[in-house]
């Protein structure tokens, strides 16, 4: 097999796992959706749901960024941005804990908790991953 086969097959490879990285992503996403719009949300449902979402979210980023490491030259392929950053990491906080304290009826007094939550869902999850 020469190199440019090789080259073919594995964006080939990382498309498809992209690809399913993405629907896997997009349902999890639907099913918090529609555990969060019911009148009255299961606070149990909607936390495992964000485990969830966030296992899959980081199945898909590894997956994007797999997929643009094997279409760019090997000269730029060390830019490829990592989101793991402190500043992205609390972003991922901060909308976590905003969708736990929506769904618990936008209670006074609780945002140390659902931080707290939120941090817990992303280290459940990235262990699970």
């Amino acid at each position: 097999m020469s190199g440019a086969q090789v080259a073919i097959l594995s964006r080939a490879e990382a498309w498809r796992a992209y690809e399913r990285a993405f629907h896997q992503f997009s349902e999890e996403v639907r099913r918090l959706q529609a555990l969060t719009n019911d009148p009255h949300p299961d606070r149990v449902a909607i936390e495992a749901a964000l485990v969830d979402v966030e296992k899959s979210r980081v199945l898909y980023d590894c997956s994007r960024d797999r997929m643009a490491r094997v279409l760019l030259p090997p000269s730029r392929r060390a830019e490829v941005p990592c989101d793991d950053t402190p500043e992205a990491v609390n972003e991922r906080v901060r909308g976590i804990a905003e969708i736990l304290w929506e769904s618990a009826g936008r209670p006074e007094g609780t945002a140390e908790e659902d931080w707290r939550m939120a941090q817990q869902i992303i280290q459940r999850a990235a262990a699970a991953a």
